[in-house]
């Protein structure tokens, strides 16, 4: 049976199964990074921004155009990383695309693809090919130099000239050959069109792969055995409605706003079909859940105390400067926070942060200009994204790519200064100075930059360059520290040490460089990073 369109329903199924076959691979996915590292994250970003689209996007829709509208913008949200964010980006054209699409034909989807590679290639200041962006580049212009009546036969085309152009990336980009593997987030591009043309085929996708999530609870809060809850609660849900409850059809979304006048203010409600959603401020949200449960069921629900939020803003005065950081480990975080940033958003190379995280943290600031430091290469995208989102303050991120240029930037940072222009500009003075060194272990063989590398070996790297493979983490250091081209220049030398690295290492390290560096400084401060046994900022 030829099938010549695609509606709403079976995009939105397509979609679901492109995330479902993303998710069941991401592992995989993962161990394709170049480095070998143990912070191969791109098919873990891509599979949770994706899965925001997904989860976020419920009900049943009229149209391609009003799906994709909620898709994109929940996936926008939980785009993490450079291959989310492209990821993102690329589904983001693909609304813009098919606004006014109530189905897709072969012309429509061509038109709504080509969208989605505008949108994926401005989503980085300078493309590289040789990555996802190749693979979507060259499926654009596969689809417009060909014509399909049958969505099957155009997916099947379409999937095998993706592999195609993922074979082909070593070719054109020189460090995934060297490597010995093809561009990881075009992989992950790869296995979301084999899942979405399993559902065209009719054919089920195992959910076998779970992503954890943790909450902690915050115990600063101002909020104490003496408070009196002078604000009430904002409870917030998303209501299924049940035909074993109540007649959906004869429901009254009036009614029930005119109910939850009795018991609250600030409401708003809007009913998309069958799913409910009720913003509602009250001292009372069991009584409200209680009531709305008559007609059917929670599909989530979050209930925050407006104290809490209240006390946290009246603490503070509205700055005029703050700063928003990531970071991982308790050392570095506190670190961090003790030399002037105002929120650690948690994550790095193996926890990449989404946009949505960064926009929490703007929402947690009180002040006009909010400056913000990645501190990650593959966080910058996602800062900038949720800067773009973000309309509570005016945000600017400086894109630290690594912890040690985040470090530099705050040693540079005077908050005295009259302007966010000149706040900027001390900031970034000396980034094009300073490099970042690593001493971690390898996941398995490869050869890096000449280097050969056995798996479980201990690596001195500075940047992407890769000076040794060794036995030792001190002599990986070392080794790391004689090879930098430009050491005799470096005057300052700041070690974050991580988990497993006791007092005696950190002596003996400490000693053996001022035996062989002795013109250069050098400190130590408690990081408690994983995976970096040691992160050097080099200045």
């Amino acid at each position: 049976m030829i099938l010549s369109s695609i509606d709403a329903s079976l995009w939105q199924k397509m979609l679901k199964g492109g995330y479902l076959n993303l998710k069941r691979n991401m592992t995989v996915i993962d161990q394709l990074n170049v480095f070998p590292v143990p912070d191969g994250d791109t098919g873990k970003n891509m599979t949770m921004t994706i899965e925001g689209g997904v989860t976020g996007t419920k009900g049943d829709f009229s149209s391609i155009g009003e799906m994709m509208k909620s898709f994109s913008r929940n996936s926008l949200l939980s785009a993490r990383g450079n291959s989310g964010v492209i990821l993102s980006q690329f589904i983001r054209g693909i609304a813009v695309g098919s606004e006014n699409t109530q189905s897709f034909d072969y012309n429509s989807f061509k038109t709504a693809f080509e969208s989605g590679k505008e949108y994926a290639y401005n989503a980085v200041a300078v493309p590289t090919e040789g990555t996802i962006l190749t693979l979507i580049r060259e499926g654009s212009d596969f689809l417009n130099s060909h014509t399909f009546d049958d969505f099957e036969e155009l997916f099947t085309s379409l999937i095998k000239e993706l592999h195609r152009s993922l074979q082909h990336t070593p070719e054109l980009l020189p460090v995934l050959k060297e490597a010995g593997v093809v561009d990881s987030g075009g992989a992950g591009f790869v296995c979301i069109f084999e899942g979405m043309l399993s559902i065209i085929r009719g054919e089920e996708i195992d959910d076998t792969e779970t992503l954890e999530s943790s909450n902690e609870f915050v115990l600063s809060s101002g909020f104490d055995e003496n408070s009196v809850l002078e604000y009430g609660y904002c409870t917030e849900f998303i209501l299924q409605l049940l035909k074993a409850k109540t007649d959906i059809d004869a429901f009254s979304l009036t009614d029930l706003t005119k109910k939850l006048e009795e018991m609250g203010d600030s409401i708003v409600t809007v009913q998309d079909s069958s799913l409910v959603k009720v913003h509602v401020h009250t001292f009372s949200p069991e009584t409200v859940i209680a009531y709305v449960r008559q007609f059917g069921e929670l599909v989530t629900v979050k209930i925050e105390n407006m104290s809490v939020q209240h006390s946290e803003i009246k603490a503070e005065e509205k700055k005029k400067f703050a700063v928003v950081a990531t970071a991982t480990g308790e050392g570095l975080s506190s670190f961090f926070t003790g030399i002037g940033v105002d929120v650690i958003i948690d994550g790095g190379r193996t926890n990449n942060p989404s946009a949505e995280d960064f926009m929490d943290a703007f929402k947690k600031v009180n002040a006009e200009h909010i400056i913000v430091l990645p501190n990650d290469s593959n966080v910058v995208l996602t800062a900038l994204q949720a800067a773009q989102l973000y309309e509570g303050a005016d945000i600017r991120v400086i894109k630290t790519k690594s912890l040690a240029e985040g470090y530099s930037a705050l040693s540079m940072m005077d908050l005295s200064v009259d302007s966010v222009e000149q706040l900027i500009e001390d900031m970034t003075s000396c980034l094009d100075s300073v490099s970042s060194g690593y001493v971690t272990t390898s996941t398995r063989d490869a050869c890096i930059s000449g280097v050969e590398i056995k798996k479980g070996q201990w690596m001195g790297l500075e940047g992407d360059t890769v000076y040794a493979s060794v036995d030792d983490p001190l002599a990986a250091a070392m080794e790391l520290f004689r090879k930098l081209p430009d050491i005799e220049e470096k005057q300052v030398i700041t070690a974050f040490y991580g988990k497993g690295a006791d007092e005696e290492e950190i002596m003996k390290l400490e000693e053996a460089f001022r035996e062989e560096f002795p013109l250069i400084e050098i400190g130590f401060i408690e990081g408690n990073q994983d995976v970096y046994r040691y992160i050097f900022a080099i200045e």
